[in-house]
């Protein structure tokens, strides 16, 4: 397994192909493990940042498996882990994700991560399927 630094010394441009092979290395070794979100979550966004410069949607069942982590990790008062989830949301396009958020309440999460949540829905719209929408 991978540790959180090779993932953050992967190069910023990567093929398609590269960056979907990282992700599944990633997913394969959690599914069935216990493990820390802090851990996972900095590749996951390490790799969700490589995923977004390479311009093109990732595939949807990578995405639903992506998303399957993220919302099992769901930790509300853990600011860090809620803005790192929404960052890996936003770059991925993970609409599952989007409404996970919107479906949470106030006393759902602490204050300053309801407010992160209330921010990233306003500024993000209703929909976060198209992570390029607006790029030119």
């Amino acid at each position: 397994m991978n540790t959180c630094a090779y993932y953050s010394t992967l190069p910023d441009s990567m093929t398609v192909d590269e960056v979907e092979a990282e992700f599944q290395g990633l997913l394969n070794f959690l599914e069935g493990q216990r493990f820390d979100s802090v851990w996972f979550i900095k590749p996951l966004m390490e790799l969700a940042e490589r995923q977004w410069h390479t311009y093109s949607v990732l595939s949807p069942c990578l995405k639903a498996r992506i998303e399957d982590h993220l919302i099992s990790a769901w930790d509300g008062d853990d600011l860090e882990l809620v803005e790192n989830f929404i960052g890996i949301m936003v770059r991925l396009g993970l609409e599952r994700c989007s409404m996970f958020l919107r479906s949470l309440k106030e006393t759902d999460v602490s204050p300053k991560a309801f407010n992160e949540v209330s921010l990233a829905i306003s500024e993000f719209g209703d929909s976060v399927s198209d992570p390029y929408s607006g790029v030119n």
